[in-house]
């Protein structure tokens, strides 16, 4: 049976846990690198550190980033910290 190959239970679990920690909702990076600002403000203040920086764009656009995605992956964040830094 195809479901009996399907993970169950804590396996599930785990996984959603696994890939979570390793992308990042930007969001939650925004309000890392600015905890004293609300969730829009902090997110609209990335949101032009990120696009108004050119290089960061370049880099960024080869791994497909979209400014309407959500979520960042693990090489998204390591070149937005190699050109901000880490908050």
């Amino acid at each position: 049976m195809l479901n009996s190959a399907l993970p169950t239970g804590n396996v599930i679990i785990n996984l959603i846990l696994y890939f979570m920690s390793q992308f990042m909702f930007k969001q939650d990076l925004a309000m890392a690198y600015f905890p004293d600002r609300s969730k829009e403000s902090a997110g609209k203040l990335l949101a032009r550190e990120i696009h108004t920086n050119e290089p960061l764009m370049d880099e960024l656009s080869k791994t497909a980033y979209s400014p309407q995605r959500k979520l960042l992956s693990p090489k998204q964040l390591q070149i937005i910290f190699s050109f901000l830094g880490e908050p």
